[in-house]
């Protein structure tokens, strides 16, 4: 607020506190307008150091899908809502625009697989993506991972080219029928604007083990510079400096027990924890990986749903398989219903709805992605006439 003289309390203040104490500390959207209130927050916050530590300091918090777009989880943890990020253009909805990846505060996108796009919802730039090409018997081409690579600082795609199924027929001599033969994927690191992949090994496997690890059904955990999925019994890490794939072991008591829920995996607080369900739909376990190197895992919590309150009740009809996902090292989504999204304390005290923003919208699967908002730009953006790629996106940014 400005005295009678026009001078505000940030006139008394040293620029470099305003800009490295204050500004940085702001939501991206208020950081844009900012800068156009004074040349020399326009200067300081387009820094790389200014950009990098902001984006350090925003929560990164899950993505939700609708009928309609993509939403993010907004709000203190006592009042958890949901937000749109992205709302898809007419004629396009949920059933031909896929959510491939998410990594500093960038989303890629696809139309059917054919149309693939990279895009930062809080400035609002959007590019189309370059992919490897469909070799001769490949059914499709998707995203297995995203990630930056910081020895050279690239933003790089891992991509899987996914072979097609060929039946082939019996010998005589052998059983009668046919036989199905399964080939590998392909596996490519292409850095984001290039158009030059390198293929890269996949560690050996039986044919009958080949992994689908695609990131729009599985997406992978960025934890200690490193992408994670959970595989079964096994956790696949593709390590992003050296760009190879290795595995690691999961609890060793979860090895023969409820292997038809789907595992969540999360970074607790810096740790990689690991959520499964028991047979109920109901309770819920939580393991945390104790000591990284020696793959030491250590059981954590156990929630008990039907032990919480909530309202309404919790329909004990519906036994679909749920999804779950840790938003920090004390709270838990929990997705029982495809129209019901619930918030949980870890502790086991706490149980409540998450309100949507928008009432129409019909809440869809919860995804394991996870949005931390930034303003980092990329050469691709810059390269690309933005206004030409916008009219053509099957998608409205509306952070």
């Amino acid at each position: 607020m400005a005295d009678s003289s026009g001078t505000t309390v940030f006139d008394n203040l040293p620029e470099w506190l305003v800009v490295d104490e204050i500004l940085v500390r702001l939501p991206p959207k208020d950081i844009l307008r900012c800068r156009a209130v004074r040349k020399s927050w326009l200067s300081g916050t387009s820094t790389n150091t200014f950009i990098l530590d902001h984006h350090r300091r925003q929560p990164s918090l899950p993505i939700i899908k609708h009928h309609k777009g993509i939403c993010r989880l907004t709000g203190a943890s006592n009042e958890r809502k949901i937000r749109p990020v992205l709302q898809y253009a007419r004629h396009f909805s949920s059933n031909n625009v896929t959510l491939h990846a998410a990594c500093d505060g960038f989303l890629i996108m696809s139309q059917q697989r054919s149309d693939f796009r990279i895009c930062n919802p809080a400035t609002r730039k959007c590019a189309s993506l370059p992919h490897p090409p469909s070799r001769p018997g490949s059914r499709f081409v998707d995203v297995v991972g995203f990630y930056q690579h910081t020895t050279s600082g690239e933003h790089r795609v891992l991509w899987v080219s996914v072979p097609i199924p060929v039946i082939r027929a019996i010998r005589a001599t052998g059983p009668q029928g046919a036989d199905m033969a399964i080939e590998l994927p392909d596996y490519f690191v292409l850095t984001v604007g290039s158009d030059q992949p390198r293929c890269i090994q996949w560690p050996t496997i039986s044919k009958q083990e080949f992994p689908d690890i695609r990131s729009s059904r599985n997406p992978p955990v960025h934890h200690r510079g490193s992408l994670h999925w959970e595989m079964g019994i096994n956790i696949t890490v593709f390590d992003t400096i050296a760009e190879t794939f290795r595995r690691m072991s999961c609890p060793a008591r979860l090895e023969n027990t409820h292997m038809w829920s789907p595992d969540s995996l999360s970074d607790m607080g810096g740790a990689l924890a690991l959520c499964r369900s028991a047979p109920d739909c109901l309770t819920f376990d939580i393991w945390v990986l104790q000591d990284y190197d020696a793959e030491t895992w250590g059981f954590q919590y156990q929630i008990n749903l039907l032990a919480m309150e909530v309202s309404p009740p919790i329909d004990l009809g519906i036994m679909l398989i749920p999804m779950t996902t840790l938003i920090n090292e004390h709270e838990l989504l929990i997705q029982q219903c495809p129209s019901r999204l619930l918030h949980c304390e870890i502790d086991g005290v706490s149980l409540r709805d998450v309100e949507s923003g928008e009432h129409e919208y019909h809440l869809l699967p919860l995804t394991t992605h996870r949005l931390q908002e930034s303003m980092i730009s990329l050469p691709l953006f810059e390269a690309q006439e933005e206004d030409a790629v916008n009219k053509e996106a099957p998608f409205v940014i509306v952070l």
